[in-house]
Parts: C-alpha cells; structure tokens; sequence
C-alpha cells in the first residue's frame, strides 16, 4: 500500500485492487477511483462540485 498526494488530494495505492481511495487532506472522502487513470476525473469533478481549490 502506498499515499501520495496530488496537490490537497490524498490517494492510496494498493497492489490487490484497482480502485483507488481520494480523500481531500483534512480527511474528507472525495470518492473511489475505478482506476488510478481516473483519479484526476475524480478529483477534477469534486473541485467543480465544491467550489474549485478553496479546500
């Protein structure tokens, strides 16, 4: 398993599945990527909804 950050985005990487886990950094769940190819989807729509990078 391994974290990485994408800006305020916290992922979390496991070699047993493909989804991939997005919380903001202060904790709040963001969503689940299909994918690590869709984690900028992800994040892109959740800033779009909230309000952009106000986070």
């Amino acid at each position: 398993m391994v974290a990485d950050r994408y800006g305020d985005y916290i992922v979390i990487f496991n070699v047993d599945t493909d989804t991939v886990p997005v919380s903001t950094k202060d904790g709040t769940w963001v969503g689940l990527a299909d994918n690590p190819d869709t984690i900028a989807t992800l994040i892109d729509i959740h800033q779009r909804v909230h309000g952009g990078d106000d986070l």
